[in-house]
């Protein structure tokens, strides 16, 4: 037997299952540990064996059954076993997209439960970090609840988030101010891009007397352009504050 075939059929049966863990939670981290016994890997054979084991609950009650003896002859038997295998392997070539139903099945099925399962977590705020479901139901983004205010603030009172930044230079030290409109993270989830709009900057140095007699608009000074990128890694420090805007 091709040595190929059985590599292809074995990851088409655990693919369901890397489908699901890759979007049923939120995550930022999108490299992650491919060892055959990581935690990663054992967690979606799990699952894939879950949605394998409903597909073949469904092919049955469609009257299509999953002969498991004749699966494991073709995957590991030789001639023998092949001969043997001659009227399956013959219904095969009538109904061709039988087999290829099954697996669409199976990771269709993966797919619509991670969605699912991942809107409803978002709909409940099942992964506020004081929820008792939270070990189970929140994803390794810790930027976006950061940003979002889902573990600091009412989601529905939280309308967006305002950035300030200490970036040092060689002459100064400059604050910066802005409402934010996206952020990129590395492969590692790492924060690596703030994007700012209405962005504006000061001196450090021309902080606020202690009276309060300078005014923020004497301050601060607009930055032309849309969209402002600022790195995280020229960051010092980072300041997030919500705004909450009237209903009106």
């Amino acid at each position: 037997m091709n040595v190929a075939f059985p590599a292809i059929f074995i990851f088409c049966l655990l693919l369901p299952g890397f489908l699901f863990r890759q979007f049923y939670q939120r995550r930022e981290v999108r490299s992650f540990e491919h060892s055959p016994f990581s935690t990663v890997a054992l967690e979606a054979v799990l699952w894939a064996g879950l949605f394998n084991f409903i597909a073949c609950l469904l092919a049955y009650a469609l009257g299509y059954p999953v002969e498991i003896g004749d699966v494991v002859r073709l995957l590991i038997g030789g001639p023998a076993s092949l001969s043997a295998l001659t009227p399956s392997l013959n219904w095969l070539n009538q109904h061709p997209l039988i087999s290829t139903a099954y697996f669409a099945l199976s990771s269709g099925l993966a797919l619509l439960a991670a969605f699912a399962w991942r809107g409803l977590v978002s709909w409940r705020q099942w992964d506020r970090r004081d929820h008792w479901l939270c070990r189970f139901a929140r994803g390794a983004a810790p930027w976006h609840y950061l940003f979002s205010g889902l573990d600091y603030a009412q989601p529905e009172e939280v309308d967006g988030a305002v950035i300030s930044a200490i970036v040092e230079f060689k002459d100064a030290a400059y604050l910066y101010t802005g409402i934010l409109c996206g952020y990129e993270v590395s492969d590692q989830g790492e924060l690596d891009r703030l994007l700012l709009t209405q962005t504006q900057r000061r001196k450090l140095a021309d902080d606020r007397s202690l009276d309060g007699s300078n005014a923020d608009a004497v301050r601060f000074y607009p930055i032309a352009g849309d969209i402002f990128v600022l790195r995280y890694s020229e960051i010092k420090t980072l300041n997030v504050s919500y705004l909450s805007l009237p209903e009106s």
